[in-house]
């Protein structure tokens, strides 16, 4: 493989998983125990590597990564994929055992030959593992520095791996979602393009926007109950989770940012599916700095729930976070669109 190193890693393999009921975001916190220390020959299998561990700023961060087979000579793109407040990696991977959309990822991953890095978020004062994802007015998550992580993993991924620069992204869901506002944010020398899916930008930001134009897309239902559409608190009233703008002033945040058309292209997708209650419109700005654009798939009738075609939620669950939409398969989307589709 490309790049492998020989030798000691500064990674080390963890084990044990605790799955935990959660909150909002789902279902399972992984407890682990460090183990030993493994050698890079924990790369040498293709697809999901999971538990592994590096140390920054004290701390000991854990994450998993997918490999394709046949990577190929040439540069591949790096995807990082980002948690909700109260899940992991496992969340998203499908490795809790439940739906999980971004498991799509890995299909994507696999047919198109990406590197995915699935990281682990930090356990905050609520007692729920998350990201420091930049809400200045939010008392539950974490403080840990975050950007610091991110910057090690992107470290990491190029000392290991043959990376191409211009191609490294970032997408999230809630919280997770966020977390890719603030990589946006603060880590765009690095970053071509983000997605936060069900989230805004904050209302008290703890970071500017970028030197450079950066990417950006949404994924944003209208009868989201965490995450208002139009702005405001997040969650359940007074539960410390801050407060953020509307859909569409994080929309307008970015274009004018990235100095965009003010006027979208506007697409309404195919009902698919007429019994999800719910129907998807793309918006989206072109002609920005550096041939970047902004996203908005607004998904009406939709709640706190990533689209997705296979990964469907149980009912039970739709009734706490709202619909589901299943007219589009959120992973192929955002991947559409950070290949500037």
């Amino acid at each position: 493989m490309l790049g492998m190193h020989t030798g000691t890693s500064v990674f080390t393999k963890w084990l044990g998983v605790i799955c935990l009921a959660s909150g909002a975001l789902l279902c399972c916190q992984s407890a682990v125990q460090p183990v030993h220390a493994s050698s890079a020959s924990a790369y040498a299998a293709s697809g999901l590597i999971r538990n592994l561990s590096i140390p920054v700023g004290g701390l000991t961060r854990t994450f998993d990564v997918f490999l394709p087979t046949q990577i190929p000579a040439t540069p591949v793109p790096l995807v990082f994929l980002l948690h909700g407040h109260g899940g992991d990696a496992d969340t998203l991977t499908g490795m809790s055992g439940k739906k999980a959309p971004f498991k799509i990822w890995q299909d994507i991953a696999q047919r198109e030959k990406l590197i995915l890095v699935f990281p682990n978020g930090t356990i905050g004062p609520d007692g729920k593992r998350g990201w420091n994802d930049g809400r200045a007015d939010s008392s539950t998550n974490p403080t840990v520095d975050d950007i610091a992580f991110i910057e090690a993993l992107v470290t990491e991924a190029n000392t290991y791996f043959n990376i191409d620069a211009d191609q490294i992204f970032a997408a999230g869901v809630s919280n997770g979602g966020g977390m890719a506002l603030r990589i946006g944010s603060e880590l765009a020398h690095h970053f071509d393009a983000i997605c936060a899916v069900v989230m805004n930008m904050p209302a008290q930001p703890e970071s500017g926007p970028p030197p450079v134009a950066v990417s950006t897309l949404f994924v944003n239902g209208t009868d989201d109950p965490l995450v208002p559409w139009n702005g405001g608190a997040v969650g359940k009233a007074n539960s410390g989770r801050g407060t953020v703008l509307s859909a569409q002033d994080s929309v307008m945040y970015w274009v004018q940012h990235n100095q965009t058309k003010l006027t979208p292209t506007v697409v309404d997708l195919p009902n698919l599916d007429k019994w999800d209650k719910s129907t998807v419109r793309y918006h989206q700005y072109d002609g920005g700095l550096n041939n970047s654009r902004v996203g908005m798939y607004q998904v009406s009738g939709g709640g706190h729930a990533t689209p997705s075609r296979a990964e469907r939620y149980a009912f039970v669950w739709e009734l706490i976070v709202g619909r589901q939409n299943h007219d589009i398969e959120c992973a192929d989307a955002i991947w559409n669109f950070f290949q500037g589709g």
